[in-house]
This record gives C-alpha cells, structure tokens and sequence, in this order.
C-alpha cells in the first residue's frame, strides 16, 4: 500500500514482483516435484499462474508509465 502512494513506487511494485513471479516460473520448472530443492510446493498450475502474473505485471510496470516521467 505505501509503494501506491507514487507512480515509481507503484511501477517498481509491479516491475520488481513480476521479475519475483517469473522466478518462481522458472524455478518450478528447473526443479523436479519430488526433489528435496523443491522447498516451495510448485506443481504446473502453479508454473501457470506465476508465468501470467509475471508477464502481466512487468507489461503493465512498462506500459502504464510509458510516455511518463517516473519519480521514485
């Protein structure tokens, strides 16, 4: 909630956790199911979800502030 107060801290929100989101995607991905690296309960649903909401969130940090001079 206190990012939303500027639009550089909304878009560092949105860009910084779809980077976090396209992380997990991949990290679900590289580590099987059933290993014991698999610290994080992942399953391809869960790949599905983190793989949307990565790419949505990073699309909308640099679409929503296009044209626009960001503050931080």
């Amino acid at each position: 909630m206190a990012l939303a107060r500027t639009a550089g801290g909304a878009r560092s929100f949105l860009l910084y956790g779809g980077i976090i989101y396209l992380v997990l995607f991949v990290y679900g991905l590289v580590v099987p199911q059933d290993s014991a690296g698999n610290f994080v309960p992942l399953n391809s649903f869960d790949n599905i979800l983190h793989l949307v909401l990565g790419i949505g969130m990073v699309a909308l940090a640099l679409v929503l502030t296009k044209g626009q001079k960001v503050r931080a």
